[in-house]
């Protein structure tokens, strides 16, 4: 039996995406930063799927310390990691610095999985397909990259923020894969779909009312995990890695700042604000 592991396993796609590959008789373990929401979501997912061999472990991604644990706990607990699936995300109305003291869309979209990714990389390494799929959007396009500017230091948006840290997530895999590429490792990022979600529930104003208005033109939360999980499961992505895809099929990259220089300076950043540099 396969492992995977889920980040933002509670709701949404992350929700969907558990019980997706529940279904596909996985051993699933979730992210959750809520226990009585991890408990009730691992409940009606046995119930749906009939498959027992769900888990989750509480951390909270604002948290590096948190994340080390995630880590650690799934190592302890499990001898192989087959599929880690990046999908927890937030888009916040206003910026907010984390205990760590960083912006915590950031943190969340970006920097808890950068670190997490890299500590699970020896047990992906133990599997005979390991994947890691991260989720993005199609709002990665009017995404920018300034790595001074990277925290929304010189002024803050929220879909800015959002923007931004969606390019960053490919330009993270992009990276990734090309550091892999001899591992046996793919890594693969996508867009979703536009879902259906809680995902901006703490909006108010305009864009609460806006929201409203678009919600029943978007597509469920299992619609919306459907690309994740064809690259967690099927054989005609086995061995491909470094690339975007949305409704199941690889989709061309345009935005200027993907650029080789620019996904070496992320990395570099990513390092000192993990305080994984050596």
């Amino acid at each position: 039996m396969k492992n995977a592991l889920v980040t933002g396993g509670t709701s949404g796609i992350g929700k969907a995406t558990v019980a997706g590959l529940a279904a596909g008789d996985y051993q699933v373990v979730f992210q959750a930063s809520d226990k009585e929401k991890a408990d009730k979501v691992k409940r009606e997912v046995i119930l749906s799927t009939g498959n027992k061999n769900i888990d989750y472990i509480l951390a909270d991604f604002t948290s590096k310390r948190e994340v080390r644990t995630c880590a650690e706990t799934f190592k302890k607990n499990y001898p192989k990691l087959d599929i880690l699936i990046n999908n927890a995300d937030v888009c916040l109305p206003e910026r907010r610095i984390t205990a760590d003291g960083l912006e915590e869309s950031f943190q969340i979209n970006h920097l808890s999985h950068f670190i997490l990714t890299n500590l699970l990389l020896d047990e992906l390494k133990k599997s005979d397909d390991p994947r890691i799929i991260n989720v993005s959007s199609a709002a990665h396009a009017a995404g920018r990259f300034d790595p001074d500017n990277l925290q929304g230091e010189k002024g803050y948006s929220p879909f800015r923020a959002y923007a931004d840290t969606k390019l960053i997530n490919i330009m993270f895999t992009l990276e990734l894969a090309e550091r892999l590429k001899d591992s046996g490792i793919s890594v693969n990022a996508l867009h979703p779909g536009v879902v259906s979600t809680n995902f901006a529930h703490e909006f108010g104003g305009v864009f609460k009312i806006l929201y409203k208005l678009g919600k029943p033109f978007m597509i469920t939360p299992e619609k919306g995990s459907v690309t994740s999980l064809y690259l967690a499961s099927s054989d005609h992505v086995k061995y491909v890695s470094g690339k975007y895809f949305a409704k199941c099929k690889t989709v061309r990259l345009k935005n200027q700042y993907l650029t080789e220089e620019n996904r070496k300076v992320l990395w570099q950043k990513s390092l000192e604000l993990a305080d994984m540099v050596s």
